[in-house]
């Protein structure tokens, strides 16, 4: 009986695996092709006549281990499609859990305008105040918003950016699961539900519209150049990764890694891959359109999160898991680490160059991610892969077998194996195996993707599609912007609470200016002083922040989310300086006075958000609910009855709830 899992046929031996001299690698080659391992002289020296003869027909090439691999494969590229499209468009918003997609989209356009009108590329004027002024911008996320701009060819804004999510993310997946196909690990269809399970974070962050799936793209890309050695190619992918994001020192710290294993099993220094990284970063960086300021950018990036330590309040992904969430967000990739170092070992005093290298790669990644919840978006792939391949180095024989077709000839003359009981016992135990750790799969991903909601047990896990369902509209905002464009003089500066708001307000609005947005260290690093008033006023500590926000952020108009910055829009009303020109269920809208004057009166019945209308419903429906499954038989103690019920309920069922979504359902929505 075949496993599917396994796709490994038993008569089928068409890989020959021999061990690589020059490394502890178990090598493939294609007795066919005359396949040559990398970095190695080739195991048969083929006549190119023979080689012409030997190349196999389509009939038997679809009844070998091949075909079967390559149908996973291409199995595995549709199923991780589908999950990415059901991700995106389970919410009508550029996903995930901020607006910094709406600023990307809306920047590519801009570009997009400016070339198809042989305009140079637009200059960024919206946050004067920062890093980002239109002196010193550098856009570090520059190739990006280019490779952006083909779907803007289709479809209009914030489809774009969905339709391209969809497109980098899972090409950014399926390229991990493309390594474990192209190095022969079998059982190819656990390691995509492993893929597929490991980490929702992980899903979650390859969904929104940025450009860390590039990031990955490229890894994987530059990590099969190395272990093929063929290094040149590392100059060109180095120069691409840094125009398209600024993690570009991680293929330089890949070529490290491998320039360390090739030395202690080959007793020599193998140069060439820093040399052409490097050459590939220097010349990314210097012939670049944003030069020199892309330099500055870097090092305000680089030496600011590094650190792990921050002046100002930074966003949420940039700071570390608890221990809890750590277990509960990224259990499958923690136990793929754990069992890649159980099954990792060296073989007579050499490594095994893919096992190690991934050793190394993914546990830099984790111990990276011990500081910082971004890390999530490039630890769990690489953490299957460690796993994927200290399993193949750990079980893969060293000893020769004969080729597919061979075998198939003398399948006659060979003396079949004599079966006992406990034999086929074991042979059907060692099949199930596999199916039982995918059916643990499936499991895990139905309760990671959909939920699970046992109320008899006070069990409730928000699945990852419910989580995104339930973010921030897309029409968020348009009203009051809608607003602010046909009310708001051209070129003037609106002070915006929030540095996070920035991209939605950019998104909608390019024509007036901000006080700060993206991140909010840009401001701290270019005038720490308005930095700091920004945060007192914000916070309410300034009692009368008008004149200030006029005379130092040049700001005539103030927006604010609806739900925040209460104790700061209270303030700057009751001074006597502002006026609410905007109100609706989202956000508020003040202008500055030109003078000092009595405060506006008091609006007693603020309008209500929809959410704030849609809980009093639920309330109503609740007591109508409870109403009509009164007992009219009830006692004279219902009462007290009810009270008794109630405190139970609290401590028994609320409380486990509430402690299982704090330590469980938490997705990173930085």
């Amino acid at each position: 009986m075949e496993s599917i899992f396994n796709n490994e046929n038993p008569d089928s031996t068409e890989i020959d695996e021999k061990p690589n001299e020059n490394s502890g690698d178990v090598e493939l080659t294609d007795p066919y092709e005359g396949g040559k391992p990398s970095g190695t002289e080739p195991v048969i020296d083929h006549d190119p006549k023979d080689k012409k003869r030997a190349r196999k027909p389509l009939k038997v090439w679809l009844e070998g281990e091949n075909a079967v691999r390559t149908v996973y494969l291409v199995f595995g590229f549709c199923v991780i499609v589908l999950l990415m499209v059901l991700l995106q468009f389970s919410t009508s918003a550029i996903c995930c859990g901020d607006w910094d997609g709406y600023y990307h989209i809306r920047w590519s356009s801009m570009i997009w305008e400016n070339a198809k009108n042989f305009y140079w590329l637009p200059e960024f004027k919206w946050l004067p105040l920062t890093v980002l002024n239109p002196a010193n911008y550098a856009d570090h996320h520059f190739l990006f918003h280019l490779l952006q701009i083909p779907f803007l060819w289709f479809f209009e804004p914030v489809i774009a950016a969905k339709v391209a999510a969809v497109f980098y993310g899972s090409i950014a997946i399926f390229s991990v699961y493309w390594l474990i196909y192209r190095y022969d690990v079998k059982y190819m269809l656990l390691w995509l539900l492993a893929l597929l399970t490991c980490s929702n974070p992980f899903f979650y962050r390859m969904n929104m519209a940025k450009a860390p799936p590039l990031t990955i793209i490229y890894t994987v890309l530059g990590i099969y150049l190395l272990f093929e050695r063929k290094y040149v190619w590392l100059l060109p992918l180095m120069f691409v990764f840094v125009w398209t994001y600024s993690l570009f020192p991680l293929l330089f710290l890949a070529s490290m890694i491998w320039v360390a294993i090739i030395a202690w099993n080959e007793k020599k220094f193998e140069w060439q891959p820093l040399a052409y990284t490097g050459c590939g970063m220097i010349l990314g960086n210097l012939i670049n359109p944003y030069f020199p300021n892309n330099l500055s950018l870097f090092s305000e990036h680089f030496f600011t999160k590094i650190g792990g330590t921050y002046e100002v309040a930074v966003g949420g992904e940039w700071y570390p898991y608890t221990g809890a969430q750590l277990l509960t967000h990224l259990t499958i990739a923690l136990v793929a680490m754990l069992i890649g170092y159980v099954l990792f070992r060296p073989r007579n005093d050499r490594l095994p160059e893919k096992a190690t290298f991934f050793l190394v790669f993914s546990t830099v990644l984790l111990v990276w991610m011990f500081k910082s919840k971004r890390l999530a978006e490039y630890f769990p792939p690489f953490a299957i892969l460690f796993c994927a391949f200290s399993w193949k180095s750990f079980f893969t024989s060293t000893a020769p077998e004969l080729p597919e077709d061979f075998r198939r000839e003398i399948e006659g003359l060979l003396d079949s194996e004599k079966t006992t009981e406990k034999g086929e016992m074991w042979a059907t135990l060692k099949q199930s195996v596999p199916y039982a750790i995918g059916l643990i799969f499936l499991c895990l991903m139905f309760y990671n993707f959909i939920g699970i909601n046992i109320k008899a047990y006070g069990i409730k896990q928000e699945g990852l599609i419910t989580s995104i369902r339930n973010n921030e509209p897309d029409d968020k905002y348009e009203e009051a912007m809608d607003w602010a464009l046909e009310n708001i003089p051209a070129g003037e500066r609106i002070f915006n609470c929030n540095w996070d708001d920035f991209p939605k307000l950019f998104f909608l609005d390019t024509e007036h200016t901000y006080v700060y947005g993206l991140d909010p260290k840009y401001l701290h690093s270019q005038d720490k002083e308005l930095s700091r008033l920004v945060k007192e006023i914000t916070s309410g500590k300034i009692e009368d922040p008008a004149p200030i926000i006029r005379e130092k952020f040049g700001a005539t108009y103030v927006f604010s989310d609806a739900k925040e910055n209460e104790d700061f829009i209270a303030n700057l009303l009751e001074s006597g300086w502002a006026d609410k020109v905007y109100e609706d269920g989202e956000a508020y809208i003040l202008k500055i006075r030109d003078e000092k004057g009595d405060p506006p009166p008091e609006v007693e019945d603020t309008p209500k958000t929809p959410e704030e209308l849609q809980e009093l419903k639920d309330a109503e429906q609740a007591d109508n609910d409870a109403n009509l499954n009164q007992d009219p038989n009830s006692n004279v103690n219902k009462d007290d009855e009810e009270e008794d019920d109630s405190d139970l309920d609290e401590q028994d069922i609320e409380g486990p709830i509430e402690e299982e979504n704090e330590a469980g359902n938490e997705v990173n929505n930085s």
